[in-house]
């Protein structure tokens, strides 16, 4: 290990925690499992790990926060599925009326489509005809 930073001739036996300094037996201050070399450091460490502590106890909060407006969102989304349940229960016929006639309607509507897409697409006999008489 280095020398002391406030002994240079001394041999260092511990690094502070915050600033990393080498220092001797006589300047190290022990707290817990935590080397320092002075009060200063001792106290940066303190202030540290209670804004850590702060911090830690904000995120427990919004985490509480997001789980509520979660299960917020779980319970309308069920209550909408209950109301539409409910509805179709009750109207089954009209509905069934409703979604028939929708069907028939998109399948004339695409059928329509298809018939004017075909007339559209010249065939490979027009398409010869057309390149017959661009070559001429």
């Amino acid at each position: 290990m280095a020398n002391c930073f406030f002994h240079g001739e001394r041999e260092a036996v511990a690094r502070c925690a915050v600033c990393g300094r080498s220092v001797c037996e006589e300047c190290v201050k022990r707290e817990g499992s935590c080397n320092f070399c002075s009060t200063e450091c001792q106290t940066k460490a303190a202030a540290m790990t209670g804004r850590s502590d702060q911090v830690l106890a904000e995120k427990k909060k919004t985490n509480s926060t997001t789980m509520v407006r979660k299960l917020i969102y779980i319970f309308v989304l069920i209550a909408a599925i209950a109301a539409a349940y409910h509805f179709y229960a009750n109207n089954k016929k009209a509905v069934d009326k409703k979604v028939n006639s929708s069907v028939t309607s998109l399948r004339e509507g695409t059928s329509k489509v298809i018939k004017d897409t075909k007339k559209a697409i010249p065939t490979s006999s027009q398409m010869k005809r057309q390149k017959e008489s661009l070559v001429k």
